[in-house]
């Protein structure tokens, strides 16, 4: 009996031997994962261009709302102003606080948006800007729903981009600017219609802007 035994000990054996190293492969392979999720975006990465370009676009959609609140301006549009103000400011300091995390500076070798057609992404002109505060309130008003209309159209095409990055951060903030902004586009043509002003119709040289890797 006991010589029977022995040939089953030694198969057991063998089995969890196999069992222990096969877990073993498995634990590795998931630290692996883990590693390679937890790992930061590189230099050069869709997600550091991402961040870097949407910053500096966010700042100006905040620059353009601030302008336009010093004006006295119409409840609807104070109101949508103070909105974007706050939603762009904060979601500036939260690409920012990646940026800190992820070890890179707010600018890389290229300055945010390098390359890329402004205009095609609704970036507003220096004399633009000025004009908010110095057009007549109600043109001001009307200039700046113009103006902020074409600057969501562009932010949702970088936003698309975004989408891709592969960071589940940034895709998710990504989809939430998409969605924010598509909904904020159909409102100020809405506010523009009312005010008997034309709706622009798109974007300038909508493709030739579309360089989001630089």
């Amino acid at each position: 009996m006991r010589m029977n035994l022995l040939p089953v000990s030694r198969a057991r054996t063998g089995v969890w031997s196999w069992v222990l190293a096969l877990l073993g492969g498995v634990l590795a392979l998931a630290g692996l994962a883990l590693w390679l999720a937890a790992r930061p975006p590189q230099e050069g990465s869709p997600a550091v261009i991402f961040a870097r370009d949407m910053r500096l676009h966010h700042t100006q959609a905040v620059d353009l709302s601030m302008r336009i609140l010093e004006r006295p301006v119409s409840a609807p549009v104070r109101l949508l102003a103070q909105d974007i103000a706050v939603t762009q400011e904060a979601q500036t300091g939260q690409m920012g606080g990646w940026l800190d995390i992820w070890k890179l500076p707010f600018a890389g070798r290229e300055a945010p948006m390098a390359g890329m057609d402004r205009a095609a992404m609704g970036m507003a002109s220096d004399a633009d800007v000025l004009s908010l505060s110095t057009l007549p309130a109600p043109q001001a008003e009307t200039r700046y729903l113009r103006l902020m209309l074409q600057h969501h159209r562009g932010g949702v095409l970088m936003a698309r981009s975004g989408m891709n990055s592969g960071v589940p951060q940034v895709q998710t903030l990504a989809r939430a600017i998409v969605a924010s902004q598509t909904a904020e586009i159909a409102l100020i043509a809405r506010m523009l219609r009312e005010r008997g002003a034309p709706v622009p119709a798109g974007l300038p040289a909508a493709g030739s802007g579309m360089n989001m890797g630089h």
